[in-house]
């Protein structure tokens, strides 16, 4: 069934207005974290200010259609010696004013032209500049969650691989396990708090780069879902990705400004015809205090009839440029129809993984319970419960991992075919007018002050982001008593129940896509 880009757009919004019920109080959505980057990203802050550099030649291009106006004047004194003892004095004064008015200046709506078509290509920069940031917001804003949940599952086989270790201990105490069996232990925990550490340090970088896009360190977050009303099949994403994805709008607004340059070279050949009207004034040039006074009124009319084959080689330039432009077109239309087909197929294939590793954690978790009790009988070696307890490790991770990926692999489609804005998402914010200062610039015949300075990015603390202190780092800890309650599973609660609930501690009927 066919999703209409407005419909998505429609589907968006309603997500984002409704997201923050979903979530506790204290939480950062991820809508409020798009909404910190929208309004402090020095990104974007920057692309919305080269948009309004790229405005100005649209002023530029106006001016070739306004009037020119000049004024000159000169005066001073001079002496002059007539005879050996008599001399004159003279106050000379002279001015000029001038007015030219364009009245058929054909290079201007040249320019005029070429103008229009780059305020269109900074536009489409500045939605694929958004587009990027917001990726890189929701890329920031799921590693950190995968990476806490990582730190919490190696916590816990930490923790579970300590007590075994004492729990051998005294069972070698007793004759019932060898030397072999505690040194088993002990190799296998070590290897767990090597990963405990890099997935800590993991964390760190998480949140470093969470600060670095959205403006402040991470507060507590809330997994997101799925973005609504993606497109059903690859055929749709790439139908509606050709005609909306910024990055080839783009391309294809530069390929305009390239064809309107081969009309500005191609002027440069044209007449022009221009209204001059000048008045001189001048006294005291003289010994006779004569006052002079000119007026005239003119039509200046030039003709370019040969500059050396400059002209010709410029115009050849820009065809050229042109045809270089429309070969980067089709070069960029590939690449997005890819994009939308890596992003489609990793969103399907991280579906099936998300099966695929929610049945394999069930199955480490029945098959550790099921050795401990077989070990505890004598039926079952430490081995065997060591490689039950990676196995638990390595199945959690792999949940963490594509939970993540099916994610992002949503958000990354729907940047893909174009629909991943600000304005399109709905965000409840005040939102950058793109073409407000355009208009502002065509009427400003006198202003040299900015006109509309927009959206400027707010400077953050240069603390760094909070780190996990180093006593953290065993279970048991002051510091990592929210990590067990995190990880501990709710009385009452199944073994399978909610792995983000799990993990996090979030009541399940919390955790739900937007």
């Amino acid at each position: 069934m066919t999703i209409p880009i407005i419909g998505i757009r429609a589907l968006l919004a309603a997500c984002f207005m409704g997201l923050s019920a979903l979530v506790p109080a204290d939480a950062e959505t991820l809508t409020e974290a798009l909404i910190s980057a929208y309004q402090t990203n020095p990104q974007l802050a920057a692309a919305r200010a080269g948009l309004r550099v790229t405005d100005e030649q649209l002023a530029l291009a106006l001016s070739a259609f306004r009037p020119s106006i000049t004024l000159q004047g000169s005066g001073g004194r001079s002496t002059i010696r007539l005879q050996q003892e008599r001399r004159e004095t003279l106050a000379p004064f002279d001015g000029q004013a001038q007015l030219v008015q364009p009245l058929f200046p054909l290079s201007g709506f040249a320019a005029l032209r070429s103008a229009d078509a780059q305020i269109e290509q900074g536009r489409a920069n500045l939605a694929a500049v958004e587009q990027q940031v917001f990726l890189s917001v929701v890329s920031a804003y799921l590693n950190v969650i995968r990476d806490q949940a990582l730190v919490n599952i190696t916590a816990e086989i930490e923790g579970n691989l300590e007590r075994e270790l004492e729990a051998n201990r005294s069972r070698f105490n007793e004759g019932d396990v060898s030397q072999t069996d505690i040194a088993l232990t002990q190799t296998r925990l070590s290897q767990v708090q090597a990963d405990h550490v890099a997935a800590q340090l993991n964390l760190r970088r998480a949140r470093s780069a969470y600060e670095e896009v959205v403006g402040h360190p991470p507060l507590e977050v809330s997994p997101p879902g799925l973005p609504p009303g993606l497109p059903g099949t690859k055929e749709e994403a790439t139908a509606i990705a050709i005609k909306g994805n910024p990055t080839l709008l783009e391309a294809r607004r530069a390929e305009d400004v390239a064809r309107a340059d081969i009309g500005r070279a191609e002027a440069a050949l044209y007449p022009s015809l221009n209204l001059v009207a000048a008045g001189a004034y001048s006294e005291n040039q003289s010994f006779d205090n004569q006052q002079e006074e000119q007026y005239s009124l003119q039509l200046q009319l030039r003709v370019p009839l040969y500059e050396g084959g400059a002209t010709q080689s410029q115009i050849r330039r820009a065809k050229e440029f042109w045809n270089q432009q429309r070969a980067g077109t089709v070069a960029v239309e590939r690449e997005v129809v890819r994009l939308v087909a890596d992003a489609f197929d990793g969103l399907v294939t991280s579906g099936d993984v998300i099966g695929y590793a929610r049945e394999g954690v069930k199955g480490a978790e029945a098959a550790l319970k099921g050795v401990r009790e077989e070990a505890g009988l004598g039926f079952r070696t430490t081995t065997d419960v060591l490689d039950s307890e990676q196995d638990l490790l390595n199945a959690q991770s792999r949940l963490a991992i594509a939970e993540r990926d099916e994610v992002f692999a949503g958000w990354q489609l729907l940047s893909a075919v174009g629909a991943f804005s600000a304005q399109e998402t709905g965000l409840v914010t005040e939102l950058y007018d793109a073409k407000a200062h355009a208009e502002e610039v065509g009427d400003a015949w006198f202003a040299t002050d900015p006109l509309a300075p927009g959206l400027v990015p707010v400077p953050t603390s240069t603390a760094p982001a909070p780190l996990i202190p180093p006593e953290a780092t065993r279970p048991g800890s002051p510091a990592m008593e929210p990590v067990q309650a995190a990880v501990s599973t709710p009385a009452g609660a199944s073994e399978g129940e909610g792995f983000w609930t799990t993990l996090l501690g979030i009541p399940a009927d919390e955790i739900q896509p937007p």
